[in-house]
């Protein structure tokens, strides 16, 4: 009897091991193939294209999907899907959300200075032959724009907002300060070129910096610039001399591994021919008496220590044939901006709704029916201002923002409402049109296109979830694609990695190349390869582990061993690692058939007159190798050992039966009963009988 209990067990075993957890069917992987499919059952390569999740998030949006979506458990293709493969195919584009932006910007505030702009000293007797100031009882011009003062009360503010408009850039802030010409027009106060804040701060130090050297030192602590009276310069200033200076760093630490920009605020024409103003028709103490109607249109040279500027600097164009004697030039060829992230300065205007860009202010004195406000010639002035401001901005790649009645060549139009100092003493200090003029300043042309930097460790990850497995021959294929569509040489073959408890997963970077591993705006990453589901549920499950996004959530999934599918990286201008997760990609899992149980066998024969060796030859194998326990159909075993063990079992009953009738039969020959099986063992001539315990 313990050979029947031995045969029994061999008989269980063959549909109680549990399943494998590999197919053993794929065909050999080859990098060289001309197709992934070969190998694939017909349902496999019929699949669709998979259905990809997208999901758009710091720079990059990330997909993932698997196709088909229906597969067998176990790699099998004994389930209604028909197959036990899905491929999965995962996605990265660079910059499809418009995150396009600078990574680093100096940005250097040069602030005009004269009476319009804010800074009136009302306590000086000289009132020019501006109407207003003889008018009871502010005795304050009537458009004196607020901007000096509102500037300087909100500079925290403004710095907040440039730097909260543009939350991918790392902003920080000068100050230069000017308004004098100290020519005919001008009576000799003030300053052509003021450095304030020489050294570019972050914007939560920048309010507490103008306070502290602007205010107190060129406002006294306040608002007035002293002694800022008709006298001065009202309608040209040295705005040429205080770019100059400002573009090529007198006094400023420009560095050369971020962006320039430029925001030059005020309401004054540059000293060029194209812009030139008449003082004859102005409010000014100095009109026509000093010289002229025609304001200067040569900026003298001004000397920055050791270096000077040229004479008759020009404004958009040069006066004198060299092609970077102007300021739009100077702008593309200084080494302070060709050494630039950008490779060029950009500069901002805004022109202050005062008096002097809003032609029919009744600060214009009214000298005849021809003369006064809104009359050609104060019209001419104040076009003349907008003009030069537009002019600038666009040579340059920068923004222009001005009273909200004019408008650029380009169509640009003005948003700045009225807002006026009304009180020297107590200037009213709130002016939300300039605010959101500042906060829309531009950085200019994008050069800088990085979206996604990465860290030492691969950028991409594919973390299977649960049961999920990649296939033993998973066939990997990755594709990348620069922005204008050539290809980039990204690996195809991931670096296989461990969890902390053990669990393998994959990381692909854009390029083995650790200088150029980093996509910009518009490359595009994919990778495809194939996976199986080695256990229940048989159910629709996670193919990605996968967190914190609602779509991974309500389909089970999470981190696996702490990690999970995703990028990682650095976005844009940040020092910081962003950790982003994948989308989820699902499959829906069939429970593969069982394979038949033994035949049952007629009714044994009478029994032959002695027992037959079964010779057993080598298997001969179908050609797929299956696993002991494996759900099989019989026609994948090797059927010679199967029909064997089938007729082994034929005899063990029959031999059962009929034992007793054998002994005894051999008992009255007389001879030594041994068995027929054990006969390669004894004499060849020794009989035997047959035994079958």
């Amino acid at each position: 009897m313990l050979l029947l209990g031995v045969a029994a067990i061999g008989v269980l075993t063959l549909f109680l091991l549990p399943p494998p957890t590999v197919v053993a069917h794929l065909a050999t992987p080859s990098t060289d193939s001309p197709s992934r499919t070969d190998h694939l059952s017909a349902s496999a390569r019929d699949a669709p294209a998979a259905q990809i999740a997208t999901d758009s998030a710091s720079g990059l949006t990330l997909g993932i999907g698997a196709s088909p979506s229906r597969i067998c458990a176990y790699g099998e293709s004994t389930c209604p899907a028909g197959t036990g493969l899905s491929h999965v195919t995962m996605t990265a584009v660079a910059g499809l959300q418009g995150l396009e932006t600078w990574p680093a910007v100096q940005v250097a505030f040069v602030i005009e200075t004269t009476l319009f702009d804010g800074v009136y000293d009302g306590g000086v007797s000289d009132g020019g032959s501006d109407p207003c100031t003889a008018t009871a009882p502010t005795f304050m011009p009537c458009e004196e724009s607020n901007g000096v003062p509102f500037f300087v009360a909100h500079a925290q503010q403004i710095a907040n907002a440039i730097q909260s408009a543009n939350p991918h850039s790392l902003v920080s802030f000068a100050l230069v300060d000017y308004f004098a010409t100290k020519d005919n027009f001008d009576d000799g106060d003030g300053s052509e070129y003021n450095v304030d804040i020489p050294t570019f701060v972050p914007a939560p130090q920048f309010g507490a910096q103008v306070q502290g050297t602007f205010q107190a030192n060129q406002l006294g602590g306040g608002y007035v610039y002293s002694d800022s009276d008709y006298s001065d310069n009202i309608l040209h200033s040295s705005s040429i001399t205080a770019l100059y200076g400002a573009i090529v760093g007198s006094g400023l630490n420009w560095a050369a591994d971020v962006h320039h920009v430029v925001v030059w605020i005020g309401s004054t024409v540059p000293r060029d021919p194209s812009y030139s103003a008449n003082y004859c028709v102005a409010p000014s103490s100095s009109g026509g008496g000093f010289g002229g109607c025609s304001s200067s249109t040569c900026e003298p040279s001004y000397s920055y220590g050791a270096l000077a500027s040229p004479s008759c600097e020009g404004w958009v164009r040069p006066q004198d044939g060299f092609a970077a004697h102007s300021i739009a030039g100077l702008a593309r060829t200084a080494p302070q901006c060709t050494n630039s992230t950008g490779g060029v300065c950009t500069i901002d205007t805004i022109d202050l709704y005062d008096a002097m860009t809003d032609g029919r202010a009744l600060d214009w004195p009214t000298m005849g029916p021809q003369i006064g406000p809104g009359k050609a010639p104060e019209m001419a002035d104040a076009a003349k201002v907008i003009e030069a401001g537009c002019d600038l901005a666009a040579a340059t790649g920068g923004s222009w923002d001005g009273p909200n009645f004019a408008s650029c060549p380009n169509g640009q139009a003005g948003t700045l409402l009225p807002v006026f100092v009304t009180n020297s003493q107590r200037p009213n200090l709130n002016n939300p049109t300039l605010l959101a003029a500042f906060r829309g300043v531009s950085f200019g042309p994008v050069v800088d296109t990085v979206v996604a930097n990465g860290t030492g460790k691969p950028l991409f990850t594919f973390v299977p979830f649960g049961h999920v497995a990649v296939a033993p021959v998973p066939d990997w294929h990755a594709s990348c694609r620069f922005a204008n569509g050539g290809a980039a040489p990204c690996p195809s073959f991931p670096q296989q990695l461990s969890t902390p408890s053990g669990q393998a997963f994959y990381g692909w970077n854009w390029s083995d190349d650790p200088l150029a591993n980093a996509m910009h705006l518009g490359d595009s990453w994919s990778v495809s390869f194939w996976i199986v589901v080695n256990g229940p549920p048989y159910a629709r499950v996670p193919v990605d582990a996968c967190t914190l996004k609602p779509d991974c959530v309500s389909g089970g999934s999470g981190p696996e061993g702490g990690v999970y599918t995703w990028a990682r990286y650095v976005p844009l201008a940040s020092r910081t690692i962003a950790t982003v997760s994948f989308p989820l990609a699902s499959v829906e899992v069939l429970a593969a058939q069982s394979p038949l149980p033994p035949p049952n066998l007629p009714p044994a024969g009478p029994p032959p007159p002695v027992a037959t060796v079964v010779p057993v030859g080598p298997p001969v194998a179908v050609g797929i190798a299956v696993g002991v326990g494996a759900p099989v159909s019989l026609g994948s075993v090797a059927l010679q050992g199967v029909a064997a063990g089938f007729l082994a079992a034929g005899f063990l009953r029959i031999g059962m039966k009929n034992r007793p009738i054998a002994v005894a039969v051999a008992a009255k020959s007389g001879i030594n009963p041994n068995s027929k099986f054990e006969k390669g063992q004894m004499e060849a001539n020794q009989p035997g009988i047959g035994r079958f315990e």
